[in-house]
């Protein structure tokens, strides 16, 4: 009669064990499918933070490139105060 007992306890683990792992599955099927769906997110944040940091560049390209256009002797001394700046480091080394 102990026998049939432990069996019974051995056959009710069994059970359980069985529900407890695919309780796992499903958690981690799940926890993977948050994972995607959230690197998808970060992945799409990324690339329009990268479209606007591109957009803003190009607006900051056609300024500078306006203000030369507008004042080429200012943009041709601030180009050789530069260039003597840099020269004069560089030089120092």
């Amino acid at each position: 009669m102990a026998d049939k007992s432990y069996e019974a306890e051995i056959a009710a683990l069994q059970k359980d064990l069985g529900a407890l792992k695919a309780d796992v599955a499903r958690l981690v099927a799940a926890f993977g499918d948050d994972i995607e769906a959230r690197g998808a997110e970060l992945k799409e944040q990324a690339q329009r933070r990268l479209d606007e940091a591109r957009q803003r560049s190009r607006q900051a390209f056609e300024q500078v490139e306006e203000a030369v256009e507008d004042n080429p002797l200012a943009a041709l001394a601030i180009a050789v105060g530069l260039g003597f700046l840099v020269g004069a480091l560089l030089g120092r080394r």
